[in-house]
């Protein structure tokens, strides 16, 4: 068996368990589209290299073509999760233009094997690029997405790192004619991949669980301020704030919850008030 073969392989188990961790959680955790996108980009990269693994029984346009495109279409659906994380808008008519022009460039590649020797630096600028746009994506979104050392903002920025270096390594190995050292940086890429799926998932699966864990603490705190005694006016129902304030009761709650008031007027008071209105009126 190929050393490829071998690796690829080892992705395909690596990934597998990580996108089954992905599923387990979106199924239980409120099925969020942003982990949906993340879970369905961790599948399509599994099956990417199940075609990469598969590519010495496969037809030529098959082994070169659809592999590194579903790669690419992994990599639009985890921007796509990152900036659903982040909050931002979503864009899909530009990740379909650059889906297309990617399979455009690779199918120019296919036809014209003259040039096929820049084909990594044509795939190493589309996916530094994604790469990239999802570390910024992140990075406006909440903190635990990118302030941990393992955080998957860090994740993207290392892996789009490495495509850019790689597409310049690539490009002197074309320039100066070093096949040689072109086969070693491809074996190194194919180790980079474990590395950035496991960095990445694991940090995407941490930054939600701490996110939830947030939510929850600051929900109980909530429900802490609100329990105990609480020191009311019996004629005009304000209450007494730990400073020694006395505010009007809707005050104090919105002040310490998420609570928001709307003013009306009860049954009892309708009715004591609306003989006072006809006096008024007829008067």
């Amino acid at each position: 068996m190929e050393q490829a073969t071998v690796i690829y392989l080892t992705n395909i188990v690596i990934i597998c368990i990580l996108a089954s961790m992905i599923s387990h959680y979106w199924l239980r955790q409120g099925r969020s589209s942003a982990m949906f996108f993340w879970m369905i980009s961790a599948w399509i990269l599994a099956l990417a290299d199940v075609f990469f693994a598969t590519r010495p029984i496969l037809p030529n346009w098959a082994g070169r073509l659809v592999p590194t495109l579903l790669v690419t279409i992994g990599h639009a659906g985890l921007l796509m999760g990152a900036r659903m994380t982040a909050g931002l808008e979503t864009r899909w008519w530009k990740l379909a233009v650059a889906i297309l022009i990617h399979g455009a460039g690779l199918t120019y590649f296919l036809f014209n094997s003259g040039h096929s020797e820049w084909r990594m630096v044509f795939n190493g600028i589309v996916w530094a690029s994604f790469s990239i746009a999802s570390c910024v994506s992140l990075r406006q979104g909440p903190k635990v997405f990118c302030s941990s050392l393992f955080s998957p903002c860090r994740a993207f920025f290392l892996h789009g790192a490495f495509h850019v270096f790689r597409l310049v390594f690539a490009t002197l190995c074309v320039v100066n004619s070093w096949p040689q050292a072109n086969e070693w940086l491809q074996v190194v890429s194919d180790f980079e991949v474990s590395f950035f799926m496991v960095a990445l998932f694991v940090g995407l699966l941490m930054a939600n669980l701490q996110l939830r864990n947030l939510e929850l603490s600051n929900a109980l705190a909530e429900v802490q301020t609100l329990t105990g005694l609480l020191p009311i006016c019996a004629w005009c129902k304000k209450v007494r704030d730990d400073d020694g304030y006395w505010q009007r009761v809707e005050d104090y709650l919105a002040s310490r919850s998420q609570l928001k008031f709307t003013h009306g007027i009860c049954t009892d008071c309708y009715n004591e008030q609306r003989p006072k209105s006809k006096k008024c009126t007829s008067v």
